[in-house]
């Protein structure tokens, strides 16, 4: 087993900015910016969900398919690289075309996540 690397996401220069880092609320690991926020009028199992464009230092899991409000997903749970705490899913692949957008983004779940100041 190699040595665990995590990205950090640096705060833009801006200072009029409202930049958020979100990170991992076990081990406050860096996962995503308010930048990559494409909505946040997403559920998840745990309550409120922010649909990211990009995400990082996680772990995807095993693929399966969900059934959701909006169709069926092929979707992977992702965890925190660091503790290994789930914060949300992957969008692997849709049925419908007009959900399509939605391959490759990622779910927060708001519960498992904090800001990283």
């Amino acid at each position: 087993m190699g040595l665990r690397y995590s990205s950090y996401i640096d705060h833009p220069k801006s200072k009029h900015a409202k930049f958020v880092t979100y990170g991992c609320c076990h081990c406050r690991t860096h996962l995503s910016s308010s930048a990559q926020i494409m909505s946040k009028d997403y559920r998840g199992t745990t309550g409120d969900a922010y649909l990211m464009n990009k995400v990082v230092n996680v772990f995807e899991g095993n693929k399966e398919t969900r059934h959701m409000l909006t169709g069926r997903y092929i979707v992977c749970d992702i965890l925190c690289h660091m503790c290994r705490n789930l914060v949300g899913w992957k969008y692997l692949e849709s049925d419908r075309k007009d959900q399509r957008y939605k391959e490759g983004k990622y779910i927060l779940e708001l519960q498992t996540i904090c800001k990283v100041h």
